[in-house]
């Protein structure tokens, strides 16, 4: 005898949860973990970070930039920031990933940013006259950076506006801020155009990578910098993953240029100046405790993008 729902009599039948929901936000055994490819992304970021810095004149000096000896001393400095500061952030943002954390994308744009805007100076800055393997292997790494900022942003994106409303308004002015901090290092260059002001002296004899400086800077990062602005100001759906974007970017920029003033104090260079240094590393800790203050909301979510 059986009942009317075909099971036996004492028996009990038990619907799993996908029975009646469908399936569960997390993978079958046959799909891959979520976030896999999003960290893979970042740990090949990373890889062909160390291996730029680990072949330039950080170790092992394979590659023979036509630059002179400040612009050496300023690659030194950045390459030490990518490879104790930047990569770390690359595979810190893998792992949440791999672990679904929301913070995973607004965490890897910086490093991811940053890495795209710094390799322009790489590829350009020598002026190669032929084809050499580091030009070709910087322009794979400037791709796959490209590639993972686009993902980055689009989980940002996808957290919607999480700014506390009131800390818009502070936020907004900071970015501003911010904006302005980039604009003043060339205001005396840009008031100077008329009567062809010199560029720096330090910049003489590698123009292209002053000019790449340039461009990116006060093309992209002063015009970004106050689209997020305004984006967090006014509020709407890009203005928490904006904020996310300038913040982790400009966490990274002021250690890097502080690093390299460092090294040149460090290694006698003409151009050095300890004042500038202990500015630009002063703007460096309170630029990272501002971007704490931003990122930190984001690690008492619960971990539920994918």
């Amino acid at each position: 005898m059986r009942t009317p729902t075909g099971t036996r009599p004492g028996r009990r039948r038990v619907l799993r949860p996908s029975s009646v929901t469908g399936p569960g936000p997390h993978p079958g055994p046959s799909e891959p973990p979520v976030g896999r490819g999003f960290a893979l992304l970042c740990a090949s970021v990373a890889a062909g970070l160390v291996a730029n810095s680990v072949c330039g004149p950080l170790v092992l000096d394979l590659i023979d930039y036509p630059f002179a000896a400040t612009i050496e001393n300023q690659l030194i400095g950045l390459e030490l920031v990518s490879v104790f500061l930047v990569v770390p952030l690359c595979l810190v943002a893998g792992v949440l990933a791999l672990r679904g954390h929301p913070a995973a994308g607004p965490l890897a744009f910086g490093p991811s940013a940053y890495t795209a805007y710094m390799l322009v100076q790489y590829v350009l800055g020598p002026e190669y006259a032929a084809y050499v393997p580091a030009a070709v292997l910087q322009l794979v790494l400037f791709v796959l950076s490209l590639v993972l900022a686009v993902w980055a942003w689009s989980r940002s994106v996808s957290l919607g506006d999480a700014i506390p409303a009131g800390r818009r308004r502070a936020y907004g002015l900071a970015l501003i801020a911010l904006g302005g901090f980039v604009l003043s290092r060339y205001a005396s260059g840009l008031a100077g155009a008329p009567a062809h002001t010199p560029i720096p002296a330090e910049f003489a004899a590698s123009r292209t990578f002053y000019w790449s400086i340039f461009l990116l800077d006060l093309g992209v990062v002063v015009p970004g910098t106050v689209a997020a602005a305004v984006s967090v100001l006014r509020g709407g759906r890009l203005a928490g993953a904006s904020l996310y974007a300038v913040v982790g970017w400009f966490a990274l920029v002021p250690p890097s240029v502080a690093s390299m003033g460092i090294v040149m104090v460090a290694r006698d260079d003409p151009y050095a100046s300890v004042p500038q240094v202990l500015v630009l590393s002063t703007v460096a800790v309170l630029f990272a405790a501002f971007a704490v203050v931003v990122f930190r909301p984001l690690f008492g979510r619960e971990a539920v993008t994918g």
